[in-house]
């Protein structure tokens, strides 16, 4: 995804007190923008917007891991294997349903979010871009 995976490390602070470290791939912010993002909940800072998404780019990659999860689910022998990867097959049909509907229903946020776990839960399965 990116030629050169080097991380840029940043203190962070709060009320002038050291609360943690965060490494952050130089490629993905500017440091002028960089604070900006971040939330407190829970003790945690958490980065929750970086740029803008480019949706024809997720949508093709979702349907190509779709089209290749299929077919994998098709090539599976063992039947145990084939009925846990055709459970999956139907939960990601069932988001990739969600995410139109949000669509159609102009629901940014939840569109957003549903991306969000959509592209989790292919890296979980081993798809990466």
């Amino acid at each position: 995804m990116f030629t050169d995976a080097t991380l840029k490390k940043y203190n962070i602070s709060e009320k002038n007190k050291y609360i943690g470290k965060l490494e952050v791939n130089d490629n993905l912010v500017i440091t002028a923008k960089f604070i900006h993002p971040l939330v407190r909940e829970a003790g945690i800072k958490k980065v929750i917007k970086i740029g803008d998404r480019n949706y024809e780019k997720l949508n093709q990659y979702i349907i190509s891991c779709l089209k290749d999860y299929y077919n994998r689910l098709m090539n599976t022998t063992s039947s145990t294997e084939q009925n846990r990867m055709l459970k999956t097959y139907n939960h990601l049909y069932d988001m990739w349903r969600d995410l139109h509907n949000h669509k159609k229903g102009n629901n940014i946020v939840e569109m957003d979010k549903t991306y969000d776990l959509f592209s989790y839960e292919l890296y979980v399965l081993g798809y990466t871009e």
